[in-house]
């Protein structure tokens, strides 16, 4: 039963994430407000109605095929040409940006309204359509009904013009970038919710949890784990962060009481691996996001350094951020009795996981190893008066200017970089950083 809670969640996941979820409910609508239509259409109140309007009902059989016919070839033409933009805007993302952002486009919401809207109206027309009666029928034409197709037609051409404007906007990788940093922004808000800190208990003793298939943790249904643990008095550790990938038999959890394997499937069944990574699932998916595109711009294939040390500054107001995130790692229930323990990424380990790919590729390129020391001074700068992350970030520093040493040989690049460097000891406490290319 757990498993199929499981499975059944997991394609309710895969469902509302779909680029056919909001066309198919919005369809679905439109289905049934034909159906009213057809309902109310000959009704006595709508026929006086239809009597003061008449000047801009469709009157003649023949005219009203025809406008019927021509909205539904019409808008065909449009969806399958929207369609065909979605997939030249997804298959460029997934060469020129990563794969990764795909997820993101598809469930943008204003389009798949677009599409629901166009294929809405096709189904309108069509049962409009089977609805024109012939001669010897008393009201042979749903008057009301063909008038509505038209102003839902008339909006379909209004939101195609949309389409086009929105459709080449998401083609930009500034706007890409854009969307994904305040989208991470936005998630790292969400989670700045710390309350009274909380000692946390010795878990060495705890009974551990192993997986029982391999997949990315990608997200936790923690209403339903916050009732298990409150039906048994337990209280869980996790241990591991979103996004880690579990091999089959790992120990990811542990449980203040030993439990039996039905309540272990039980906590199990309350972890979801899926394959996409969306940024409203955690924060982490953003900043990774950002540095493959980093890394995808600095291939050979696309060349484009620009975007680059664009992504580069996002970055770093994205690590500002997680430096004065005040995040709960932990939930207390009602009596403060402390249910779940959450792992959540240290600064140390987003660092190393986004900017070390960024310094491998960008290694000969001077501009961008210079625009990764000055994010990484900026950290420092943000840091000064609390200081505690001076040691990590003094670290990162040291091991870009290896990596200058090492690959940067033009006289006039090391002299930009050793003023970068003076810099830093300067405002950040003499030699406590680094020494100068030439030092």
């Amino acid at each position: 039963m757990k498993k199929i809670r499981r499975a059944l969640y997991k394609t309710y996941l895969e469902i509302t994430n779909s680029i056919a979820f909001y066309p198919t409910l919005i369809s679905i609508g439109f289905l049934l407000f034909s159906f009213l239509i057809m309902a109310v259409e000959y009704q006595s109140f709508i026929i006086d109605i239809k009597q003061n309007i008449g000047i801009i009902l469709v009157q003649e059989k023949e005219n009203a095929r025809l406008i019927l016919g021509t909205l539904v070839g019409g808008i065909i033409s449009l969806m399958v040409f929207s369609f065909s933009m979605v997939m030249i805007v997804l298959n460029q993302a997934s060469s020129s940006l990563s794969p990764r952002v795909i997820p993101g486009l598809i469930t943008q919401k204003s389009h798949q309204i677009v599409l629901g809207m166009y294929l809405g109206t096709i189904i309108y027309c069509l049962i409009l359509i089977i609805n024109i009666q012939s001669s010897n029928a008393k009201y042979q034409i749903p008057t009301l009904g063909i008038l509505f197709a038209m102003i839902f037609g008339i909006t379909c051409i209004g939101l195609f013009v949309y389409f086009i404007h929105s459709i080449s906007r998401s083609i930009q990788v500034d706007n890409i970038l854009d969307k994904i940093f305040h989208h991470t922004s936005r998630q790292m808000a969400t989670d700045n919710q710390q309350e009274d800190s909380v000692e946390l208990p010795d878990t060495s003793t705890w009974s551990t949890i192993y997986t029982n298939h391999s997949g990315y943790l990608k997200k936790i249904d923690t209403s339903t784990l916050l009732k298990i643990c409150k039906k048994h008095n337990l209280t869980v550790l996790i241990m591991e962060h979103i996004g880690f990938f579990l091999v089959n038999g790992y120990p990811f959890l542990k449980v203040s009481e030993k439990v039996d394997k039905e309540v272990e499937e039980d906590i199990r069944s309350c972890f979801i691996f899926y394959i996409e990574e969306h940024v409203a699932d955690h924060y982490l998916f953003g900043f990774k996001q950002i540095s493959e595109i980093a890394v995808k711009a600095l291939s050979p294939g696309i060349n484009d350094p620009g975007t680059a040390i664009k992504a580069i500054d996002m970055l770093s107001i994205l690590f500002i951020k997680k430096m004065k995130l005040k995040e709960k790692n932990y939930v207390l229930d009602e009596d403060k009795k402390l249910l779940v323990i959450f792992k959540k990424p240290t600064l140390e380990e987003l660092l190393y996981e986004n900017l070390t790919p960024i310094r491998e590729y960008g290694k000969q390129d001077a501009t961008v190893m210079l625009n990764l020391i000055e994010s990484l001074k900026n950290l420092a700068y943000a840091d000064k008066d609390n200081r505690s992350y001076q040691p990590v970030i003094s670290k990162y520093i040291r091991s870009m200017v290896i990596s200058c040493e090492k690959h940067i040989t033009n006289d006039l690049d090391m002299e930009q970089l050793d003023r970068m460097i003076e810099k830093i000891n300067t405002l950040l406490g003499g030699d406590y950083y680094v020494k100068g290319l030439e030092g």
